[in-house]
């Protein structure tokens, strides 16, 4: 009973708190364009008491009544300072507009830096003027490849923007567009991602210490926002490069009410070969190009809410036809991407709900003569998420939802020749639920401890429709199992704790720690280790079991002069559950006529390491130091004779040096340098012949290493004088005026001192074994040489 009333009294003192004090909500804008502003700060500046702003640009800030100066600051911007008289339980609402500081008149200062007060850590954000003064690969902006920069997420191979996280697998990252997921995030085999960077607002990297308003995934969360359309007038921006163009278009609907914006980009690399290639070649009839379209719609209502609407359509297609021979094959992939969604702020309190249609398709289509094979693959989410975030004293506390429905459809194949239809057996096809409930609260214990802690509910079920295939341990079929429309064929849930605090030490230096577990109930298999448009993605079913992760992590901070400097360590340790591989010899044949998770194996996973990170946020010269060491072991009872080993994606010691300099108002120059141990590879230790044919003996699974990967890029854009003068007709008078079309030229080159990297080995057979001359050379391929680039920018 004391218990209780002690309970009672703390909630009644804390609403008593609550009624007593004010209330600001709002946004934070770019005053040019209207954009929002994630991570602006804002503040009373009697009290320093102050929040930052969300991914939305907003926030809710609870002070004391009377009459105060709340002010608004920004890396970049003029700070905004508004006297404000609340009364006790006020609400006010109200947009803070920030104007860019002309770098002609005065340099950027720092912000006061939130690393070391916030709760966060393993987190990385990125604003898209950082990303597009860096080097780019043929000039092409890639917001995926920035990313790989940072510490603790290393690079799936040369040129690719797919990446690895703290250990984890390729579809251990969950990547977000508008809160939508993006299943496969890159072109042309990965060595372009999908993310135009000209309708990027802004993207937010969590690789440790997850809120619990993120699930779904072990490793990481790449939050990515697409920018509103400007609601003041109609603006354009794009670009002319080696191997593609863009454009971009935005403006009013309704001015200061509605407003639009449409991105597009195609490459024209079939366009441009093609005047090249003798159509009576091998090559002749062969193309290849990939496009994105972008586009988002938002209102802001008479009621305070708003709405938006955003889309994405992407695609790669590749067509190969020899005049030589009758055999020809078209291959496609892409995604296709819708979001809606609503959010309106209330007094202490934000309601925001999203829903999304997610699609990523693959097909293959080969003909030779009148025999023709086909073999597609897709997955298609419909998904749903409210979240509601209110104030409540001295707590900040999120709640919210999140439903997922899966369709999957895993490598079907259909083959017929002539009026012949060849039995493939019945299409896989997989119906799944997935959801979840979160809860969390952030608070301060004292004035230096501050504690963030949630809990995630995940459940998933897998139903009918659904063909089950029982196989022995050979996978030969014994029987089957048809389940109806609806029936619970698998379910699983857990709770998912996250809990993250922060010790400051001082204003400039803080300790922080996190403990986040989590669940994973879709899986990618992949017979190669690279990221590749081929890839199944299968959901948790009663023989694939979800993956579970716990990560645990430690970390120092510091800021240096005033936040010009922020430096950081930060160690962690994640052990993985339920891991899926392909089985000893798998093909992509053996999936036919039967289920997908039948030839998978299963195992656990580990990995730990130091991440050390130093940035410069202003200044002429910005810029990052980054080094990972680190260590990831897999081990599966059905590979390599159950012993561990590393993982493919495994890299003892990864650095980036980023750093940027202005050189004058007219010139920036930018470089990039990158090292990273040797990804480890499988090779055959010997060989035998059996009837004249080479066979070989491999050596432990990943026991070899490529050459170390190191590379340096290094880009110059030069800004056409956006000033133009002219005579005034009138008065004679030379006056000066902003030209309607401002330009950049962007100048690159890739891998400057030509280091040829190993993209993989092979053996070569040389000699004859009668003569004693028969001889196996291991020769390296490596993809890119140094590529210059440049590429014509230009806005109005």
């Amino acid at each position: 009973m004391r218990l209780f009333l002690t309970a009672l009294f703390i909630i009644t003192q804390t609403a008593l708190s609550a009624q007593s004090e004010s209330t600001v909500i709002g946004k934070v804008l770019d005053a040019e364009n209207n954009a929002t502003l994630p991570g602006a700060s804002v503040f009373m500046q009697e009290t320093k008491k102050g929040v930052a702003t969300n991914s939305d640009g907003q926030f809710v800030l609870n002070t004391k009544p009377g009459k105060q100066e709340l002010k608004a600051t920004f890396v970049g911007y003029r700070e905004c300072s508004k006297d404000v008289n609340l009364a006790p339980g006020d609400t006010l609402f109200i947009d803070i507009k920030l104007e860019r500081i002309t770098l002609k008149r005065v340099e950027i200062t720092a912000n006061r830096s939130d690393l070391t007060n916030s709760t966060k850590m393993g987190v990385n954000k990125l604003d898209m003027e950082t990303v597009e003064v860096l080097p780019a690969f043929l000039g092409e902006v890639d917001l995926l490849k920035t990313i790989q920069l940072l510490p603790g997420i290393q690079s799936a191979g040369e040129g690719s923007s797919g990446f690895f996280v703290r250990g984890g697998g390729p579809d251990q990252n969950l990547i977000l567009l508008d809160d939508a997921v993006v299943y496969n995030a890159s072109h042309l085999l990965g060595f372009f991602s999908v993310f135009n960077s000209d309708i990027i607002e802004d993207v937010e990297i969590y690789k440790g210490g997850m809120p619990a308003q993120y699930g779904e995934r072990l490793s990481s969360v790449i939050d990515i926002s697409q920018r509103e359309g400007s609601k003041e007038e109609f603006k354009g921006k794009g670009g002319v490069g080696l191997i593609s163009s863009r454009l971009t278009l935005e403006g009013p609907i309704k001015k200061n009410e509605s407003s639009f914006i449409i991105s597009g980009r195609r490459t024209y690399i079939d366009v441009l070969t093609k005047p090249f290639l003798d159509e009576n070649s091998e090559f002749g009839g062969s193309e290849y190009y990939f496009y994105d379209l972008n586009a988002k719609l938002d209102w802001e209502l008479n009621d305070g809410g708003k709405l938006f609407l955003s889309g994405y359509l992407g695609n790669d297609a590749f067509d190969f036809a020899s005049p030589q021979s009758e055999f020809s094959t078209r291959v496609g992939w892409g995604n296709k991407i819708l979001t809606g969604g609503y959010q309106k702020a209330y007094d202490r309190a934000l309601f925001k709900v999203t829903g999304s249609f997610t699609n990523y398709g693959f097909n293959f289509l080969g003909r030779q003569s009148d025999f023709e094979l086909e073999v597609n693959s897709s997955i298609t989410d419909y998904r749903l998420k409210p979240e509601f975030y209110f104030y409540l004293g001295n707590h900040r506390i999120k709640a919210g939802a999140a439903y997922t429905f899966h369709d999957i459809s895993p490598n079907n194949s259909r083959a017929e020749q002539g009026e012949t239809i060849f039995n493939l057996g019945d299409q896989q096809q997989f119906y799944s639920h997935e959801g979840g409930l979160f809860l969390s609260d952030e608070f301060n214990i004292t004035t230096n401890l501050k504690v963030e802690a949630g809990i995630r509910y995940s459940g998933f079920i897998h139903t009918g429709p659904f063909k089950r295939y029982i196989v022995d341990q050979n996978g030969t079929k014994q029987d089957t199992i048809q389940y109806k429309r609806g029936a619970n064929i698998a379910n699983y849930q857990g709770f998912e704790p996250r809990i993250l605090t922060r010790y400051r030490l001082n204003e400039r230096e803080s300790i922080k720690a996190a403990f986040t577990q989590n669940y994973q109930y879709i899986h990618l298999a992949n017979l190669s280790p690279l990221a590749l448009p081929t890839d199944v993605w299968l959901p948790t079913t009663e023989i694939v079991q979800p993956q579970r992760g716990r990560q645990y992590s430690i970390g120092y901070y510091r800021t240096f002069k005033e936040g010009m400097f922020e430096t950081s360590i930060e160690t962690y340790y994640k052990d993985m559950e339920n891991l899926v591989e392909y089985k000893e010899n798998t093909q992509p044949s053996d999936g036919v006529d039967n289920n997908e998770d039948n030839l998978l194996t299963f195992g656990r996973g580990v990995s730990y390491g130091v991440e050390l990170f130093l940035k410069k946020t202003s200044g002429k010269t910005t810029g990052w130091i980054g080094y990972t060491l680190s260590r990831t072991e897999r081990e599966f009872s059905e590979l390599n004779n159950g012993l561990s080993y590393p993982a493919p994606f495994d890299r003892r010691h990864d650095l980036s040096v980023v750093a940027t300099h202005r050189l004058s108002d007219k010139w920036t120059l930018s470089s990039t340098f990158i090292y990273a141990t040797g990804r480890p590879i499988t090779l055959p230790q010997s060989g035998y012949f059996i009837e004249n044919s080479l066979v070989y003996n491999f050596e432990e699974r990943n026991s070899f290493r490529m050459k170390d990967y190191h590379r340096l890029d290094i880009s110059a854009t030069y800004s056409v004088n956006p000033i133009k003068e002219i005579k005034d007709p009138t008065t004679g008078e030379i006056i000066s005026r902003e030209k309607r079309i401002q330009t950049k030229w962007v100048f690159s080159i890739y891998n400057v001192y030509n280091r040829l990297n190993p993209y993989f080995y092979y053996f070569e057979n040389e000699g004859q074994v009668s003569n004693n001359t028969f001889n196996v050379q291991a020769k390296q391929v490596s993809l890119f040489p140094i590529l210059p680039s440049v590429t014509w920018n230009f806005s109005f």
